[in-house]
């Protein structure tokens, strides 16, 4: 396996606010009340993360054009359309991390959904890349 490069991972994670008031400490080392209150002025809330799934992608870390083209067409089809209530941060290890709203924890299905339906485009690109290569000696 020297050599090889490892897959990218999606941990899909639901996201809701804490509903109780919650203590923490300022910059300043004061304790302040965080609640629905602070927040409507501009202060963050905390919010708890409830592991779904980890979903293994088509493509491996060393693969970024790859990365990019599945992400421009994820991007279109699930996180578009749910804009506002879904968001992932991409580290260059190969960890993706997707965290979605609660109140759309419908739209896992549709995450799994595409990541299965599109397992095959990264093996039918490769395969091209392969038999190009094999025509042409390159």
């Amino acid at each position: 396996m020297a050599g090889e490069s490892a897959p990218y991972r999606m941990l899909v994670l639901l996201e809701e606010p804490l509903e109780e008031n919650i203590e923490t400490l300022t910059r300043d080392g004061d304790v302040k009340e965080v609640n629905e209150h602070n927040v409507e002025k501009g202060e963050t809330q905390s919010k708890s993360h409830e592991f779904v799934d980890e979903l293994i992608l088509p493509f491996n870390v060393d693969e970024l054009d790859m990365l990019n083209e599945w992400f421009d067409k994820f991007d279109d089809e699930v996180c578009i359309p749910n804009e506002g209530h879904i968001k992932y941060e991409i580290t260059s290890d190969g960890l993706i991390v997707l965290m979605l709203d609660k109140e759309i924890e419908h739209v896992v299905s549709k995450v799994k959904e595409f990541v299965s339906a599109n397992q095959m485009l990264a093996s039918d690109e490769e395969e091209q890349e392969y038999q190009k290569s094999a025509e042409t000696g390159f």
